[in-house]
Order: C-alpha cells, then sequence, then structure tokens
C-alpha cells in the first residue's frame, strides 16, 4: 500500500481561533483552550509547562516571522539582563499560524548554540482553513547554554509559490522565572550543553551515523544524551516499509524493512538505544484524518534521554571522544538531532571511574516474509517482523562524595505485522504494531538508592482500503495508534514521583481519489481523541475531544478525582 500527499478540495470553513495561552487548572496543569463544537482548524489535548509563580522574563528568539524558502533563518540570542539567574525554570514557547491555501506540513526545527529547543511538525492548512497553535517544551535542563549569548537558526523550510499558496508565520521566545524563596532554582542540573549535531544532521543509508568529537571535564560526575530522530520522504512511513528484497522504488514500496531504532555509541562502543514513536505529520496517510487534531505529538516531538554515565571514567581523561548516533534501518534520510548534558563534581578537580561491564548488543530483527510475493507489481500476503532484545551497563565513578555506582538496564520488544491484499477490484493493508520499552537507571552511593524507571508502549494499527474506479480509488482509512509513557522515581527518602501519560487517537477517514488530479473529493474525516495525565505531585489531567466530518463536536474535560475514576 503506497502513501503519497495529495492536494485538497475546498470545504466550508468555520470561524478561526488563534493561538490562545494555556490556562492553569485546579490541579496545576496548564490545559490548552477547549476547542467549542465547530471548529476546524485546530483542536488540541496536551498540557502545556507547568509554570512557577511570579512573571517571568521574557526573551524574543525571533519573530513573528513569515517563513518561505529552504535555507535556515539565523538568528542572535541574548540571555535575559533584568534575570540573570538561576532560575526556577526555562520554557521554550513557539506561535504558529498558516494562511488559508494549499501547503504541506513541514518540519519545524530551532536551535541555539547549536543545541536543539524544539523539533516538530506543522498542522496543512485548507484552501478555507488557517491554522493557528502554540507549542511549548520546558528546556531548564539548559540553562547553563542559555546563560551565555550564541546564534541561533530556525529550520522550517516552506515552499511558496503559484502552486503551494500557504503562508507561514513564526514567533519563538524563551521564559526565564527567577528563582525566590518560595520557588528554588531547579535541583541539580548539568554545568555543561554542548551541541552533537549542531543543527539537524541528515542520516542516510550511506551516511548512516552522526559522529561527533567531544572533550569533557575532568571532574565529570554524570552524563546523557538527548536525541530526536524524525524520518523524511519514505522513511517518514517507515512503519509501512518491506524488506529491501520486496521493495520498489518505482512502485513507491520503500524498503529497510519496519524496524527502525535510534542507538548512540560512545568511541565505538554500543552506549545506549532508544525505540522511534511512529510520529505522523498531519499529511501523513491521508490528511482527513488529523485535522482538526493531529496524532500524539506531530506538533511537539519529545527527545529521548539516554544516560551515559557508565562511560564516565573512560571520557574525563581530556582527550578527544567519539559520541555517535545511528538509526537502524534507515533508508532515505532522518533527520536527527542530539546534545549532549554534563554534570561536574564542584567539590574535585578530577573524578575517576570505571566501566564495569556492557551487555548491549546489537539488534537482531527477524522478518518472515515467506508468505509475501510480487503479483502485477503488487505486494500480496504477509509480513512479519519482531525484535527482543535487552542489555545492562554499568559504571562507577569516585567523586568528592565518595563511589557512586550507576546501572542501566535496558528491555525492548517490538513487532510489526502487515497483511497485504491485491486483486483487479483494489487493495487491502493490515498493519498492527507493537513497541514496548522500559529503561531503569539506579544510582548507589554512601547515602543509599535512587532509581528512575521509564516505560513506553506504543500499540498502533491500521487499515486501508482502495476499491479502483475509472478515474483512480475510493480510499476509506482507519487507525489506532497510542503514546503510553510512565515515569517513576524513587528518592534516597523513599519518596516517590510518578508520572502517567495516555494519549491515543482513533480516526477514520473517507474520500474518493483522483489519480490525474492527485486529489481527494468528497472527503471527510472523523477522530476521537482520549487524553489522561496523571502525576503524583500535580495531580489528574483529562481531555476527550469528538470528531466528526472533521468538525469538533464535542470536548470534555476532566480535573482531579473526576478525572482518576
Amino acid at each position: 500500500m503506497t502513501f503519497v500527499r495529495w492536494a485538497l478540495p475546498t470545504f466550508a470553513a468555520f470561524a478561526l481561533s488563534a493561538p490562545g495561552a494555556f490556562a492553569e487548572t485546579s490541579a496545576k496543569f496548564a490545559a490548552p483552550p477547549s476547542p467549542a463544537p465547530g471548529v476546524d482548524t485546530v483542536a488540541l489535548a496536551d498540557v502545556g509547562v507547568p509554570r512557577p509563580a511570579g512573571e517571568p522574563c521574557v526573551v524574543t528568539l525571533f519573530g513573528p516571522r513569515q517563513f518561505a524558502g529552504v535555507d535556515p533563518v539565523a538568528f542572535d540570542y541574548a540571555p535575559p539582563q533584568a534575570c540573570s539567574g538561576p532560575w526556577a525554570k526555562v520554557v521554550f514557547e513557539a506561535d504558529f499560524d498558516v494562511t488559508a491555501g494549499r501547503q504541506f506540513d513541514r518540519t519545524a526545527i530551532i536551535d541555539v548554540g547549536g543545541v536543539n529547543l524544539y523539533y516538530g511538525s506543522t498542522m496543512e492548512p485548507r484552501r478555507t482553513i488557517a491554522p493557528a497553535w502554540r507549542v511549548e517544551r520546558d528546556v531548564t535542563d539548559y540553562a547553563a547554554l542559555l546563560a551565555k549569548p550564541s546564534g541561533g537558526q530556525a529550520l522550517i523550510a516552506n515552499v511558496v509559490n503559484e502552486t503551494y499558496t500557504g503562508r507561514l508565520t513564526v514567533g519563538a521566545r524563551l521564559l526565564f522565572y527567577p528563582a525566590t524563596k518560595d520557588e528554588a532554582a531547579a535541583g541539580t542540573r548539568p554545568g555543561m550543553v554542548l551541541p552533537i549535531s549542531g543543527g539537524p544532521a541528515k542520516l542516510t543509508r550511506d551516511q548512516p551515523r552522526l559522529a561527533r568529537d567531544v572533550v569533557l571535564p575532568a571532574n565529570l560526575e554524570r552524563l546523557a544524551l538527548d536525541v530526536l530522530a524524525q524520518g523524511q520522504s519514505n522513511d517518514e512511513f517507515w512503519y509501512t516499509c518491506a524488506p529491501d528484497a520486496l521493495a520498489s522504488a518505482k512502485d513507491d514500496r520503500c524498503g529497510g524493512g519496519a524496524f527502525r531504532e535510534a542507538e548512540v555509541f560512545v568511541d565505538g562502543q554500543r552506549a545506549g538505544f532508544a525505540p522511534l514513536f511512529p510520529w505522523i505529520f498531519t499529511g501523513g496517510i491521508n490528511p482527513y484524518l488529523w485535522f482538526p487534531t493531529p496524532a500524539p505529538e506531530t506538533l511537539n516531538f519529545s527527545p529521548s534521554r539516554i544516560d551515559l554515565t557508565p562511560f564516565v571514567g573512560l571520557v574525563n581523561d581530556g582527550k578527544p571522544h567519539r559520541i555517535e548516533v545511528g538509526v537502524v534501518g534507515a533508508r532515505d534520510y532522518y533527520l536527527v538531532t542530539a546534545s549532549l548534558l554534563v554534570w561536574q563534581d564542584e567539590g574535585a578537580t578530577a573524578t575517576r571511574g570505571t566501566l564495569l561491564s556492557n551487555t548491549l548488543a546489537a539488534p537482531e530483527p527477524r522478518i518472515d516474509a515467506r508468505g509475501a510475493r510480487i503479483v502485477d507489481n503488487r505486494l500480496v500476503g504477509r509480513v512479519d517482523t519482531s525484535a527482543k532484545r535487552s542489555g545492562r551497563l554499568s559504571g562507577v565513578v569516585e567523586t568528592s562524595r565518595g563511589k557512586v555506582t550507576t546501572t542501566v538496564d535496558y528491555a525492548v520488544s517490538f513487532s510489526n505485522r502487515q497483511d497485504y491484499g491485491a486483486d483487479a477490484t483494489g487493495e487491502v493493508w493490515n498493519l498492527k504494531q507493537s513497541t514496548r520499552a522500559e529503561t531503569t537507571v539506579r544510582r548507589r552511593d554512601a547515602r543509599g538508592v535512587t532509581t528512575w524507571r521509564e516505560t513506553l508502549d506504543y500499540p498502533f494499527m491500521a487499515t486501508t482500503r482502495d476499491k479502483v474506479t475509472p478515474t483512480g480509488s475510493d480510499q476509506s482509512v482507519a487507525l489506532d495508534l497510542t503514546l503510553n509513557r510512565a515515569t517513576r522515581e524513587v528518592g534516597l527518602d523513599g519518596r516517590v514521583w510518578s508520572r502517567r501519560l495516555s494519549n491515543r487517537v482513533t480516526p477514520t477517514a473517507t474520500g474518493r481519489l483522483d489519480k490525474t488530479a492527485r486529489r481527494f473529493v468528497d472527503a471527510s474525516g472523523s477522530s476521537v481523541q482520549r487524553y489522561k495525565l496523571e502525576d503524583s505531585a500535580l495531580g489528574c489531567y483529562a481531555r476527550v475531544i469528538t470528531i466528526e466530518k472533521n468538525v469538533v463536536v464535542s470536548s470534555q474535560d476532566a480535573i482531579g478525582s473526576a478525572c482518576s475514576r
């Protein structure tokens, strides 16, 4: 089954809504504006970043300015003079709006000092609909970088011409919340933040790894890498890809198989990995699936943080050491950003350490395509892909407070089943995919043990049906995609903090595809988004948005005890 992007017909628009500030709920969550019935522009459920009390110092990064062209836009950054720190929190904000017209979704990446502050994609407009929305990200861990002037750049490659007429305007800023006696500075933060990618890096089959040599301080204590990897071109639909033997560029069947994963290496040793969420742009598969409610994280991707602390004793000798990021299975290309977070022992001029163990092995995805074959240039049959592995990293660092032992345990399982059917009347494609992963980090010192655990679960099902017509096909699509993410921390004193997010969308779309005009006609979509966030410190927040014929028909919120039930 081939996924491409198609031009869109005109249809009536309702009143447009500008991006509004996130409103604090009684449970201390920053809820997005509630979409009223009839809204067909943007309807979001994701909460914003909780804020400390008091007025922040605001630094404008750029804009609002219009983006047209494919070159990055440079800007200058300087920290706020009125509040030099320390800061209780630093928040990135950006407002987007696209004029009505024809336009693709666009990848949006904003960096300061080569370190990524935002990575996401934009909403596609319609001929009579101009979407507008706001994104936020907590960047407090990058405070050391943001305390110094530097250059920045925004890469939002938006082509504007006689065909693609939607004009995209973006403005971005940083909000610095000063620490006070009531709002203390954030806990232990990195003393250095180093760019590994220096902006988005393009990884391909021929250039499969991003690599940079870094020299780290002698008093290094902890180390982590924030990674974002998003597939572009055919790799945007990596979960639909076939084994290379069944792939065909001529027939738009992407290769590389359906398994993708980000991997990190330190001096050539495998040092960590992260499963990839199947982010779907608003033009992906069928655009009528995604307005006014996009798929989870479509507008604002979350980075994966990979703990590299077990390697501290190998990289704190004042010599260059190589950090690499790769994407398993990449065939077309991925845009990857990576930023290194460095914690130092302020009580010592140097630390010593040892890598105790490393059992991480290369992934070995198993592909069973014995029941698949090519018939009349179309793929029919079944392809099963699975991967399962676990591993442990362990290392010790001698600090001014004594020995600290860090153990990182990984466990991941992945499965992807694709069934292809085709005959003279049309094609059917079914997908059932599961991604489950758990990462546990334990730190032991003379005071005791702290534990951090993240559990990910990404169930994904899809069905597309194309019935051949004289001018093209009648198409129907149904998806069920969920992002489940749970985090649990246990401190030295035994106190537990936990957060659990579930964000599920179940859209459907139908329409007649005119292949000559590359346009859907008589197309319509419906969807339900179920969003729930439970935080042991903040409470519970939930929202359910129901869409019919690409228009909001209801939006219901639940807060506190009503949400927890």
